[in-house]
């Protein structure tokens, strides 16, 4: 059932035969909330979503059925104080979502959700980082870091019952920390970010907030400890963290309160990193990290105005090839609210642009497409404004060519007819969640609109009276050209029916032909051309493309176009064979050569806290020699006893062994 909120404004489409209207003609736009989208389970009446606050969503096809579905957690105001909501829907393909309890996923509070494709089996793998404690907050030593997690769960894909199975990896195999990016709800909530960094074929993460594990083994303790973590994917089996990527001999600038993304800045094939928050400097901080080709990087000399509390982003706005900054957020001198652009002139260089048509705000969750197929992406903000008539509103920012834009759809309804609902801090999506060729608009965080609770998530078709977006044509002219393991992937052009050739984005595929396993640098339907995920910044810019290849075999390749309205065309597909490779070393043994000074462990409560520059083994003994518990580590971690006592803790290497005595209190 839908509750009608808008209607058309204005008459007749000009359809030219290159755009589906006029640029920046916001006559035809409007949208349609979904008020019950969720089907019961039961036969009853349709039910609305489960509200949400402070999180971002996870929009991706877990399933391959070729329509996009949602997860999301956080705690629900409608229910305990302290209870955390994990919400996982289904689309139906029919317009409805249904309420899945099976696979069953653990939620976080102030989560940054993200589908990836960790072992390149076609399947799309969840990581849920958060707090499990929505009212976790430093205190000292004994504070009980057990509350920050998170869930890695790998899609095992359809079984004999014909639902979905997933397995949540063991968080000491998996080579990630727990990491949360702050509590306050304008902080940041794109958090994570995945992609291929050193096309290798695997795709990596980034995460940027709090490291309080590392923290609690300080003796500065009472500082805490901010970072931006990369970790590199090992061939689909864990993560290791990249202790030293800026220039091979230091981490990132440690940030919090703020957003990540990997995205090509300049148009080499490699990603880069934007990185923005609260820093060691006791300021807001940007910064942008050139990829160096070898696994590390250098950071930008250009000097950004800075920003937190705050999800910043990057799209080419402007349809000329070149990804460009867009940065909501407080400035922290005089803590000033801000909304900038930074223009990508290439050559790795930006050009500030200070709209008055964007209105300065904090809480900003961003979000791009094309909402009305005339070749110009446009923006979905919410955020929370100085001005009393904007507080905590979402905005649908029209694009009307050269950065300008026309501010729609906030809650003065009075001007455009209808109007979105008072919603930030939360996240904010363009998804084409019925797959009618038009964006429609997810909203989901802090209300101030008809919940009394203060939270809200909505669904919103797009029934603007445009013409539907159509996928571009297929690209031409492959070719594979390889160099020792280097393959060097190239094609001409394609087109669209609206987004400029100049503007279209690009996708690749490899497979070897004797293998089930299939890279993308985005995750797709390799037949249909359908992207399985929402809202990536990894996309390949250019008409070329650099993969890192150590097998001999007969590999099938593919290239997909990519339109403003996060269309995938269909696969343009290539083959090639390799035969005179070397076959690689097999992977050394995962437990490191460590120096004994190098393990540590120490105790806080009931818990047990270690820190190992690589991977070993931990047992921990009472006094009488009874093993409690046996378990390979890897970095840093965590071990909760439940129990007082004293006990013997043993961490052996391939190398080194350690023995402790702890006192648990």
């Amino acid at each position: 059932m839908k509750k009608t909120l808008s209607f058309a404004l204005a008459g007749m489409l000009c359809i030219s035969p290159i755009y589906a209207q006029t640029h920046g003609d916001i006559g035809n736009i409007c949208f349609e909330e979904i008020a019950n989208p969720v089907v019961s389970s039961i036969g009853g009446a349709n039910r609305a979503l489960i509200h949400s606050t402070y999180s971002n969503a996870a929009w991706g096809d877990y399933n391959n059925d070729g329509y996009l579905d949602v997860f999301y957690s956080d705690k629900n105001n409608h229910g305990s104080a302290n209870k955390i909501a994990s919400n996982f829907y289904q689309n139906d393909g029919k317009g409805n979502f249904i309420k899945v309890t099976s696979p069953s996923f653990t939620g976080t509070a102030f989560s940054c959700p993200i589908w990836f494709d960790m072992n390149n089996d076609g399947l799309l793998d969840l990581f849920i980082p958060g707090l499990n404690n929505y009212n976790y907050q430093w205190k000292d030593l004994t504070t009980r870091l057990s509350d920050i997690k998170f869930h890695l769960y790998v899609n095992q894909g359809m079984q004999s019952n014909g639902k979905f199975k997933f397995q949540e990896i063991a968080a000491e195999d998996t080579g990630l920390m727990p990491i949360f990016n702050g509590k306050s709800g304008g902080k940041g909530h794109n958090w994570v970010a995945a992609g291929d960094y050193d096309n290798d074929g695997f795709t990596d993460l980034i995460i940027t907030g709090f490291d309080e594990q590392t923290r609690s083994g300080r003796k500065d303790y009472e500082d805490a400890v901010r970072v931006v973590y990369l970790f590199k994917n090992i061939e689909g089996k864990y993560f290791e963290l990249q202790e030293t990527p800026l220039n091979g001999t230091m981490p990132f600038h440690g940030l919090t309160d703020g957003s990540v993304c990997f995205a090509d800045l300049d148009n080499d094939g490699w990603l880069d990193i934007f990185s923005t928050g609260y820093g060691y400097s006791r300021a807001s901080e940007v910064h942008i990290y050139w990829n160096q080709h070898d696994g590390t990087f250098i950071e930008s000399e250009f000097k950004f105005d800075n920003a937190y509390n705050s999800s910043c982003d990057v799209y080419d706005l402007n349809n000329d090839g070149k990804l460009d900054l867009i940065m909501t957020g407080v400035y922290f001198d005089g803590e000033s609210k801000q909304f900038f652009l930074y223009k990508n002139l290439g050559d790795r260089q930006f050009e500030k642009l200070q709209k008055e048509c964007l209105i300065p705000i904090d809480g900003g969750q961003l979000s791009f497409g094309d909402i009305n197929n005339d070749g110009l992406p446009d923006m979905l903000a919410g955020g929370h404004a100085d001005f009393n008539n904007y507080q905590h509103t979402t905005w649908l920012y029209v694009n009307k060519g050269d950065f300008d834009f026309e501010a729609i759809a906030h809650y003065n309804k009075d001007t455009y007819g209808w109007s979105f609902s008072r919603i930030s801090h939360g996240n904010q999506h363009l998804i084409d969640y019925d797959n009618d060729g038009l964006l429609d608009a997810w909203s989901s965080g802090w209300s101030n609109s008809m919940c009394s609770s203060g939270c809200d998530t909505q669904l919103w078709k797009n029934t603007s009276n445009v013409t539907a977006n159509a996928s571009p044509d297929m690209p031409t002219g492959l070719k594979a050209e390889r160099q020792g393991e280097t393959v060097t992937f190239t094609w001409s052009p394609s087109t669209d029916d609206a987004t400029p050739q100049s503007a279209l984005r690009y996708n690749i595929y490899l497979r070897r032909l004797d293998s089930n396993d299939c890279y993308a640098v985005i995750p797709a339907d390799i037949n249909t051309g359908f992207i399985k995920v929402a809202n990536v910044t990894n996309h390949i810019m250019q008409c070329s493309y650099q993969m890192n290849v150590k097998y001999n075999g007969e590999y099938e390749w593919g290239v997909q176009a990519i339109d403003n309205g996060n269309k995938g065309g269909l696969f343009a597909k290539s083959t090639f064979k390799i035969e005179d490779l070397v076959d690689p070393e097999p992977e050394p043994d995962r437990i490191a050569n460590i120096h004994p000074s190098d393990i540590k462990i120490h105790a806080h409560g009931k818990t047990l806290y270690y820190s190992i520059p690589g991977e070993g083994e931990l047992s921990v003994c009472s006094t009488d020699g009874h093993v409690l518990c046996n378990r390979h580590i890897c970095h840093n971690g965590s071990i909760n006893l439940n129990q007082k006592g004293v006990f013997i803790t043993v961490i052996k290497t391939s190398n080194a062994s350690q023995t402790s005595k702890i006192v648990l209190l």
